[in-house]
């Protein structure tokens, strides 16, 4: 009798086969934990965290005539690039040295496993921007007027814009590094971050180009002009960038979208590494 029970629950006939889950049916939630876990102590976290507190610290507490937001616009001008340049590079080469051979030998998905470092690298600059625009808002809390709902949201407003226009730079750093190696894949993007950022004055429409956006859509929400100076150094400058907000808010939503289709055309590349 035992024996038949046993064989009803594990072979009897008409009963349903055991189905061994597949390793690739990793979910992306498990490939980004375990790429988390991977950096939580590394120099990628080191250098979101670091990277973000020289500028703010040096410009955010208000002064006598008021908070200056200068010290923001260096920060995304040029720390944010470099930083991402860094971060991007870090997480490629830490699989990338080895051949991928920790990614391969687990089997799960590659391209699960590139979204996840590509997710993982725009959380740390979230994580970047959120830190300056956290102590943009205790500098204005010291300051005289105070800091205002409207206010913290327009600081919130402008992390965002900052995260998401360089954002195409994550893919791209990721890209490069895995293909052609740690130098291409920090300077290249970089390289091109710096450029647009600082010819956004011949680029038409430089707030639907993200390398452009990154400088010119905070003007929207910050006063301070590309070039770093208050927004009353040039009214009729920041005037054109901030008065249309349909524009900023499209170069937000363009910046979004090149990080989804950059990362998902590396992902497939990635997907067929193991073949090339």
């Amino acid at each position: 009798m035992t024996g038949e029970k046993n064989l009803g629950a594990a072979g009897a006939p008409g009963a349903a086969p055991a189905v061994e889950k597949s390793p690739r049916a990793a979910t992306l939630r498990s490939a980004l934990a375990a790429e988390a876990l991977k950096h939580r102590h590394a120099a990628p976290l080191r250098l979101a965290v670091v990277m973000a507190l020289p500028m703010p610290l040096l410009g955010a507490m208000p002064g006598p005539y008021g908070q200056s937001f200068s010290a923001w616009n260096y920060w995304y001008t040029l720390f944010l690039p470099v930083t991402l340049a860094l971060v991007a590079g870090c997480v490629a080469q830490a699989d990338a040295r080895t051949r991928n051979r920790a990614l391969l030998g687990a089997g799960a998905s590659l391209s699960r496993a590139w979204w996840a470092k590509a997710l993982v690298c725009l959380g740390l600059s979230a994580l970047s921007n959120l830190i300056v625009c956290a102590i943009y808002a205790l500098g204005a809390c010291l300051a005289p007027g105070g800091l205002t709902p409207a206010g913290l949201a327009t600081m919130l407003c402008a992390a965002l814009a900052v995260t998401l226009t360089s954002a195409w730079m994550i893919p791209a750093g990721l890209f490069l590094t895995a293909r052609a190696g740690l130098l291409a894949g920090i300077f290249l993007p970089l390289a091109v971050q710096v450029a647009g950022a600082f010819a956004w004055s011949l680029i038409p429409l430089p707030q639907l180009f993200p390398p452009s956006a990154t400088v010119v859509v905070p003007t929207s929400f910050i006063p301070v002009l590309p070039s770093g100076e208050p927004l009353a150094a040039d009214t009729v400058l920041g005037g054109a960038l901030a008065s249309d907000g349909t524009l900023a808010w499209a170069g937000i939503a363009v910046g979004a979208l090149a990080f989804v289709l950059l990362a998902a055309v590396t992902a497939a590349w990635f997907d067929r590494s193991e073949e090339l």
